[in-house]
């Protein structure tokens, strides 16, 4: 009996499908190869005879030094598979790890046309599998599982691009919603992307199939279901259509032959790339710190869903009665406090996950310190608290903060306690980035980008996992180690060409390296101002802690950058030395046991305005605290509150002077149209004018509502929200 096997290598996995000469499944295999494709394939086949097999051939995607000459192409290999599963085929649809799209048959089940995706991973896999790592979950199973418990009402994540969903992720997270209310909404998010991309305007035959990894994703496809009103057919083998598709493809030729001969290697050796690449990476100019402390220990908390693991580092001996102010960072993707002295000493710093649960963090960092106090028998009396971060107001107003402080002001107050003549600071978190000059101590300028992940710590750990890279080993791996340069506009493109540069047999090192020039590249282009940097370079976050990317800044800029072993903690340190600064009276802290205390939050829309807020409201003590009002009013308050109150409405009175009356009679028999989208709105009233000086008759889609929504079904391609609106303006 013959016997065929097929080998579908992607992005993010590998699988394999064993066939007999009846295309019946014999045996398979499906896993995330973690940029290890050869040690990955060489030991899901460990348990097949390769010398057994007739033949053997692979998609296109697989790559290159395998040992195959039978390669199939990736899109005719899963309409082979689909067809056979599906015989009346009326559209495929595929979402992999990077790309999606809809394959169309007509009613005699031949090929018409393919709408698919641009370069974006909105609606791909890879962005929920990046997501599921974000919230500490284990993997995407998990992330399912989650998700299919939520009964709550989802937050909106937006679909325009796979940067603004981390964006709105991490609102979500800040504003209280529960995880599987936060994973049912990225779900749906994503599906909600894939039917504005592939379904609006289009016809669609039925059955439609969907195949990829993502179509082992119930929750993602209910959605699909639910927003496009059609029903997607799926088995529990679409995610290998790519390999059973190849392997079916032996079938139909002559007579295909085994070319692997006895003990022969699956993949040939191929030397390791030399050309084209980055200077290795090593430090020459800076000094950096160990990061000791006395005493340093994890602590492990139980959360709602998961362990919550503390670091936790003593760099003081603590007297017995210690009065002390107490820093709370609540970052995107992290959460810090720093406890200091009368003398602004720093004497302990712990460091945890926020994990999208920013209260549950707040508790464990709590639990800590009174833990701490009660074994080592000292008395922690806090003289005052205070937050920053990007959930330092709701935060702040649970635990009784007496300062709320925005990251910049409180990462430049730690600086200058540092070294007084710092004169720029680069602080790389894990959602947004900032860059801000100083002089004498004071803040000149800052800039910040918080729009794009390409940047950001995110990203290098993102690639990290995925690429099985402890980010503690990161440096370790990747410090002189030569690199192939990489795309530094957009997360995307870097790991696309991260992707190719694994296929091409880079090593892993090489890949891992790669990142830290191009998140540095894409910060001093984005971010950093042309001439703006100083000579006295800090740089904060928990991204310096990446010996690598220093040595990437050093590099580029040929000065010395400085990094503290503070460089972690300096947002909680900043606005602890700030609170000092101001002599608090008496705090407003509700004390270290709070973490012993239920805390409900509840969400809440408010109507008061067309606004819509929504609001987090948690439960402390017996008192309500509300986060998220955009016009500032209290919770109490039972009326909009109007910020301005001059009085004076600069946008009303712009509209009252610039509006032109429309021609009621033209000297010529046309009209023309002026779509009031991007710039031309707003110089809507210059070309109106002009026009009008020349007697012809205008016509505007200033009011039209759902720009949008028009857009989608006209454009018949994948653009920006702007451009996409445009369309629908110009139709």
């Amino acid at each position: 009996m013959n016997i065929f096997l097929g080998i579908d290598a992607g992005s993010a996995t590998v699988a394999y499908a064993l066939i007999n000469e009846n295309s019946e499944i014999l045996r398979w295999d499906y896993q995330f190869h973690k940029g290890q494709v050869e040690e990955a394939l060489e030991k899901m086949l460990q348990r097949e005879d390769l010398q057994n097999i007739t033949a053997l051939a692979v998609t296109t995607s697989t790559p290159e030094n395998f040992n195959s000459p039978y390669r199939y192409d990736n899109q005719v290999a899963i309409i082979r598979a689909s067809k056979e599963r599906v015989p009346q085929l009326g559209s495929l649809l595929y979402v992999g790890a990077e790309k999606f799209g809809v394959l169309r048959f007509d009613s005699q089940g031949n090929y018409s046309r393919l709408n698919t995706n641009s370069s974006c991973a909105a609606g791909t896999g890879s962005f929920l599998d990046q997501q599921a790592g974000r919230l500490n979950l284990k993997g995407i199973e998990e992330f399912c599982s989650i998700t299919q418990k939520n009964h709550e009402e989802i937050p909106q994540i937006a679909t325009r691009c796979a940067v603004f969903a981390k964006t709105d992720l991490i609102h979500s997270q800040q504003e209280g919603y529960s995880l599987p209310a936060i994973c049912d909404g990225l779900s749906r998010g994503l599906a909600k992307n894939l039917v504005e991309t592939l379904f609006t305007g289009q016809e669609i035959n039925s059955p439609m199939v969907i195949c990829g990894g993502v179509s082992q994703n119930l929750p993602v496809i209910k959605h699909m279901e639910d927003l496009s009103g059609k029903k997607i057919t799926r088995d529990s083998l679409s995610h290998i259509y790519g390999a059973y598709g190849a392997a079916l493809g032996l079938l139909e030729e002559e007579d295909p032959k085994n070319t692997l001969k006895p003990g022969g290697e699956l993949f040939q050796k191929i030397e390791g790339k030399t050309h084209g690449l980055n200077q290795a990476l090593e430090l020459k100019l800076s000094d950096y710190p160990q990061f000791d402390s006395l005493k340093r220990y994890v602590r492990s908390i139980e959360g709602n869903y998961s362990m919550i693991d503390v670091e936790v580092d003593i760099y003081q001996e603590f007297p017995e009665n210690c009065r002390c102010i107490l820093g709370v960072d609540i970052g995107s993707t992290s959460t810090k406090a720093v406890i200091i002295d009368e003398e602004a000493k720093v004497l302990a710093g712990l460091y945890t996950s926020t994990l999208g649960r920013p209260l549950e963090a707040l508790k464990a960092l709590l639990q800590c310190l009174d833990e701490y106090q009660e074994t080592q028998g000292i008395n922690l009396e806090v003289l005052g608290c205070g937050t920053t971060g990007s959930g330092r107001k709701f935060i702040g107003n649970i635990m009784g903060s007496d300062l709320i402080l925005d990251e910049i002001t409180a990462h430049a107050r730690a600086a200058v306690e540092l070294d007084s003549g710092v004169d720029t600071i680069i602080e790389i978190g894990g959602q947004d980035s900032k860059f801000t000059t100083l002089h004498n101590g004071m803040v000149t300028s800052s800039v910040m980008n918080n729009v794009c992940a390409a940047g950001t710590g995110s990203f290098l750990e993102e690639q990290a996992k995925k690429l099985n890279c402890r980010v503690t080993e990161y440096a370790t791996r990747t410090m002189g180690v030569e690199a192939p340069i990489s795309s530094d506009r957009c997360t995307v493109f870097m790991e696309r060409d991260m992707n190719h540069f694994l296929n091409e047999g880079y090593t892993v090192n090489q890949v891992l390296a790669s990142a830290v020039h191009s998140v540095r590249e894409n910060y001093l282009q984005k971010v950093a101002p042309n001439g703006s940097m100083g000579n006295k370079i800090f740089f904060q976050g928990a991204t310096a802690k990446n010996k690598a990317l220093i040595a990437a800044f050093e590099q580029r800029l040929q000065k010395p950058i400085i990094v503290s072993k503070f460089c972690h903690l300096t947002g909680a340190l900043g606005v602890a030395l700030t609170l000092l600064d101001q002599e608090v009276g008496q705090s407003r802290f509700k004390g270290l046991e709070l973490y012993k205390e239920e805390i409900p939050v509840e969400l809440e829309i408010c109507q008061l305005c067309n606004n819509n807020c929504k609001i987090s409201i948690a439960q402390v003590r017996g008192k309500k605290v509300a986060y998220g009002f955009l016009c500032g009013r209290e919770y109490q308050d039972k009326g909009y509150v109007n910020k301005n109150k001059s009085g004076f409405d600069l946008l009303a009175e712009r509209r009252k002077i610039l509006t032109v009356k429309e021609k009621k009679s033209s000297n010529y028999n046309f009209i023309i149209g002026i779509p009031g989208a991007l710039y031309l709105l707003e110089d809507m009233f210059l070309w109106k004018s002009f026009f009008n000086l020349l007697g012809i008759k205008t016509l505007s889609s200033e009011s039209l509502k759902n720009p949008l929504e028009q857009g989608k079904i006209h454009s018949e391609a994948e653009f920006c929200a702007p451009v996409t609106a445009l369309h629908g303006h110009a139709y």
